[in-house]
Order: C-alpha cells, then structure tokens, then sequence
C-alpha cells in the first residue's frame, strides 16, 4: 500500500497568479459585504481556480510506525509525513479556500461530514464544515486511536476509539479556521478541521484545483490557508458573465 491517500482532478488556470512567500497575507482585508447591482439578479457561477506551490517543496520526514505493529503492517514502502503535498503541475493539496466577504448563507447542511482514521493517518487531512453542521469522526483501524481536538474557540474534546468501526459524531457552534487534531498515540496523526458560517468553501485536492458556489455579481476576496505556509489571498469580480479563473500561489521562503 502506498502511503498517497487522497484524490483530486486537474484543470490549468490562466489568470495572472497572486503569489507571496510563505505564512504572508496580499493587501489588507475588505470584510464589507459583496454588492448586487440592481440590474443583475440571482447567482452566478465562480470559474474554477487553482491553488498552487512554487519552487522546491519540503521533503518532509520518514514516519517510524514501528512502535504499532497494526500500522505498521499497513504499508510495503516507507510512508513519509509531508506536510505540503504538492502534485503534478505545481498543485498543493489539503488548502482551505474561502470568500472572506462571503454573502449570508442558509442554515447548515443535514448532511454528515467525515474526518476518518485509515492507515493509521487522518483522512482527509483537512476538513470543512458549517457552524452546526455534524461531523462524524470514524475509526476504521482494528487498532487503538485517540481524537484530541484542541479549538480556540469552540469546546474540544478528546476521544478514544480504541476498534475498527466505531465513531462518534459532533458539531461545533462557533466559525472557527485551523483547529488542530491530533492523535496522542501516533504523534504523525495530523489533521485540521474548519468551521464555517456559509457555504463558500472547498478544500483542494491533489492538484489543488477548487471549484466554490454560485455567488450574486460582486467584488471578492478569497484566501488560501495552509497549516504550514500560512495565508495568501486574492480577489475576483463576478459579472454578469461569470468570473475569470484564479490562481493562488504559495512559494517556498
């Protein structure tokens, strides 16, 4: 078994890319609401975009799952930790974009997110959801693990889930970016759960592409945010005719 876990599409972005070093942010943040004009009703489609790393990514450091058999057992190669995992083409996985003027939102989803435990890392490493939105965190390890879950400000909580199919399901009531999770008894386990108040969010996938909702005609900040290399942000403006392609670009320091 490889130690590659997730899936992602590929798609080549053509705007001019907003690109900054990493943990920096572009420009001050506009936090006033999006506009309408008056002759334009409904929503329109935000083009796809693109989440990219420039220059050689960290290489990361070999995962010594010997003290636990069971996870060791799970892969024929040496699983390495790579924090920034970039793809083919330059994409970087696991990034949480948002429009940070976001327009109001309807209640929260009935549908159930998943943060798993498969192989013995969390999957998917990065996971969104709506303030009140369930979360449903599963064990499918025939091994012991634990779910530390440390907010700023939400409530945490820590949970053992000590067999394969066990899980338990929570919600969290406070919009919150980053909140780390953590397994206590394999010190890899990593990953970073996001709270939103609206629905205008997507985590990218293996080559970094993001498609966002319809959004009414108006003037946008999106940013990227990594749980390594910080923060970069970019605008776009939606017309009638859409909007153009954005790429956002981290680079190594």
């Amino acid at each position: 078994m490889a130690g590659s876990w997730r899936k992602g599409r590929v798609l080549a972005c053509s705007l001019a890319i907003v690109t900054v070093g990493a943990g920096s942010t572009v420009g001050e943040r506009d936090t006033s609401p999006a506009t309408e004009p008056a002759m334009i009703t409904g929503r329109i489609l935000l083009a796809e975009g693109q989440v990219r790393f420039s220059g050689e990514p960290p290489a990361g450091a070999e995962i010594d799952m010997s003290a636990d058999a069971y996870c060791r057992d799970q892969y024929d190669e040496v699983v390495m930790d790579r924090p920034v995992r970039v793809g083919s083409g330059g994409g970087l996985a696991d990034v949480l974009v948002r429009v940070v003027n976001a327009p109001a939102s309807g209640t929260a989803p009935e549908a159930e997110a998943l943060l798993d435990q498969a192989g013995c890392v969390y999957t998917p490493g990065s996971v969104a959801v709506r303030v009140g939105q369930p979360l449903v965190i599963r064990n499918s390890d025939a091994t012991l693990h634990n779910v530390r879950v440390v907010p700023a400000s939400n409530d945490g909580f820590n949970l053992g889930q000590p067999m394969a199919g066990i899980q338990s399901t929570r919600s969290f009531e406070t919009p919150e970016i980053g909140i780390p999770v953590r397994c206590d008894i394999h010190g890899w386990m990593m990953a970073s759960i996001h709270v939103l108040e609206h629905e205008y969010f997507e985590i990218t996938g293996e080559d970094g592409t993001f498609m966002l909702p319809a959004l009414p005609a108006g003037d946008y900040e999106i940013e990227a945010w990594h749980p390594t290399l910080g923060i970069v942000s970019g605008r776009v403006t939606v017309t009638a005719g859409g909007a153009p392609p954005l790429t956002l670009e981290f680079r190594a320091a």
